[in-house]
């Protein structure tokens, strides 16, 4: 791999960091972040698990090894089988209700 060209400004930081976030599959989400709160679960690539509940949630450090991250925007959209379907928009699954895009 060659190395990175120098970072001169925010925009170059961002292409360089965030153009290796691209979607690898037709369905997919992007997320817009907008600095709210977030509850995730993290897996370094040294095995640590770790959890942040926060807001401005951007960077990452692992509490193990000390890697740091930046935060994706790609979210991966998982089909469901109309069974799974059928389950989730049970009664009895708890699931929130599915929500449908605002059609732009």
């Amino acid at each position: 791999m060659s190395e990175p060209e120098a970072i001169a400004d925010y925009k170059g930081f961002y292409n360089q960091v965030y153009g290796r976030d691209a979607a690898t599959a037709p369905s997919h989400g992007w997320i817009q972040w907008k600095g709210t709160n977030v509850c995730i679960d993290l897996c370094c690539e040294c095995g640590h698990n770790g959890h942040v509940d926060g807001e401005f949630f951007y960077f990452y450090e692992c509490s193990a090894c000390g890697r740091k991250y930046a935060i994706g925007q790609t979210v991966k959209l998982i089909p469901l089988t109309p069974e799974e379907v059928t389950w989730a928009e049970s009664d009895d699954s708890g699931c929130c209700p599915f929500v449908k895009d605002d059609g732009e």
